[in-house]
């Protein structure tokens, strides 16, 4: 096991000396001189502004007093394993400097001669821009593999395909199922009934719609009269297109418009002979108008609440005798609420 240990030990140790390696491989010294000015310092800054911007590993160092130029450049550094050293040399002349740029790896040095006022121009702005730019070319022509290699280093911009990223989608896109409580109030005589109520749905991502609305199966209303009572069970169903607003909101609201049919049950009991009573069922078309917000509250999940208008017609009477107590459908409203799961 020990023996086992020391393999990998040894395995991991050869990997990491590896890839130390290979990130070194990329490592540029910048030689700074013993004695320097603004021109030299801002050109010095430039340029390594623009190899590090290029992914290389940019070490700027002290020169050594006592060597010159070319024996500074092959010794500084040395454990650092660089690919290439540089240094800028400015003589007696004011207007003019060297560039030195020593390929390690190749074993071979080049020098280039630069007038700073070449342009005309002599600031100290202008000189060190035109020195910078000289250094630049001159260690992109020197190191070329190493700089390419670089650049492929750094991923590239995403391709400007011309296509516009896609907005938020609506809560409604897709296939949506829910299932809620609704009261529904023929604001009449007629006391209101509650409903389960169930849609399906399906929608695009910008919110329009497609739905499919049932309710029934829940409590009777009741009607009372001097000459009888009624208990009166209803049930609908529409189809609506719906509408969505404010897609990636809080909150959003929806409207909706649909027809559909409508069914009341009316059993009624005569007073004070319950025998008189009439039971009957009748069918009506009905259309709906209603508004509503849709709370978005996890992913494919929303809280829904909306009010509807309804009218029925024919509408249903309720009639003790030949008196007509109240009637059932025009209009009514019907607010629910529930749970939205889309998919």
């Amino acid at each position: 096991m020990r023996s086992l240990a020391s393999i990998a030990a040894l395995v991991l140790g050869l990997l990491a000396a590896a890839s130390a390696r290979a990130e070194l491989r990329y490592r540029v010294v910048l030689l700074r001189p013993p004695v320097t000015d603004d021109v030299t310092s801002d050109a010095l800054a430039r340029v390594h502004g623009e190899l590090t911007a290029a992914g290389f590993d940019v070490s700027m160092l002290a020169q050594d007093p006592t060597l010159d130029v070319r024996g500074a450049l092959e010794t500084v550094g040395r454990e650092l394993d660089p690919i290439a050293a540089f240094a800028i040399v400015r003589g007696a002349n004011p207007n003019t400097a060297e560039i030195w740029v020593c390929d390690r790896l190749a074993g071979k040095s080049v020098i280039q001669s630069v007038r700073l006022d070449a342009d005309g121009r002599s600031g100290q702005s202008s000189r060190s821009v035109v020195l910078a730019v000289q250094a630049v070319e001159l260690l992109k022509a020197s190191l070329a593999q190493y700089w390419l290699a670089s650049v492929r280093r750094a991923p590239p911009p995403p391709p400007d395909t011309g296509v516009v990223a896609p907005g938020p989608r609506s809560v409604l896109a897709g296939v949506g199922i829910e299932a809620g409580l609704g009261w529904l109030d023929s604001m009449g005589a007629v006391t209101a009934a509650w409903q389960p109520i169930v849609r399906a749905s399906y929608g695009g991502p910008h919110g329009w719609a497609g739905r499919v609305t049932v309710g029934g199966l829940g409590t009777e209303s009741t009607l009372s009269a001097p000459t009888g009572t009624a208990q009166i069970r209803q049930e609908l169903a529409a189809l609506e297109i719906v509408r969505g607003f404010r897609p990636g909101a809080r909150v959003q609201p929806v409207v909706s418009a649909g027809g559909g049919v409508f069914r009341a049950r009316v059993e009624g009991t005569g007073v004070p002979d319950p025998s008189t009573g009439l039971t009957s069922s009748n069918w009506s078309a009905l259309v709906t108008a209603g508004i509503g917000v849709v709370v978005p509250i996890v992913a494919h999940a929303a809280l829904v609440a909306d009010a509807h208008l309804i009218a029925t017609w024919p509408y249903t009477a309720v009639r003790f005798g030949t008196v007509e107590a109240s009637n059932i459908g025009w209009p009514s409203l019907l607010a629910s609420a529930g749970v939205l799961a889309t998919f």
